[in-house]
């Protein structure tokens, strides 16, 4: 007896481990461009996102680009459960090269969605027309009803 109450609590333990440690390695299809900033000689740039939900956390992304242009940035939620912030991250640096020409962010479906493009007049990294609108103006008025409270 005492035999199968080890072995139920070990299988039980098991699950549990697995359950919060496989959380850390879904794939966040829901992440948002909230902000971004190139560094003055253009070797990084910085990434701010965020989600447009209540529930989750980001850890980290993948760039499925293989290093080279275009840079396909897949990202993964937190360890630890659905809500947990164990381990988790708003802001990512991306190391382009200087013939880097765009960014994009993974969506359902297995695409992706163009998030930044590099103006190859002025060498500056831009959104592209009618992208992200929507999703600041989401954190913009989250932001001001935070502030008003």
């Amino acid at each position: 007896m005492k035999k199968r109450i080890i072995a139920v609590i070990v299988i039980l333990a098991v699950l549990v481990a697995l359950f919060f440690i496989g959380t850390g390695f879904q794939k966040r299809m829901d992440v948002v461009l909230v902000d971004y900033s190139v560094s003055e000689d253009g070797t990084e740039i910085t990434l701010d996102v965020g989600i447009p939900t209540s529930t989750g956390y980001i850890r980290g992304f993948k760039d499925n680009g293989g290093g080279v242009k275009p840079h396909y940035l897949t990202f993964f939620s937190t360890f630890g459960g659905i809500n947990s912030p164990i381990g988790a991250e708003h802001s990512f640096q991306l190391e382009p090269t200087s013939d880097d020409t765009e960014i994009y962010f993974n969506r359902p479906e297995g695409g992706y969605e163009l998030i930044l493009v590099k103006d190859e007049e002025t060498g500056q990294w831009l959104r592209p027309s009618g992208i992200g609108e929507e999703n600041n103006t989401i954190f913009e008025a989250t932001i001001l009803e935070i502030r008003d409270n």
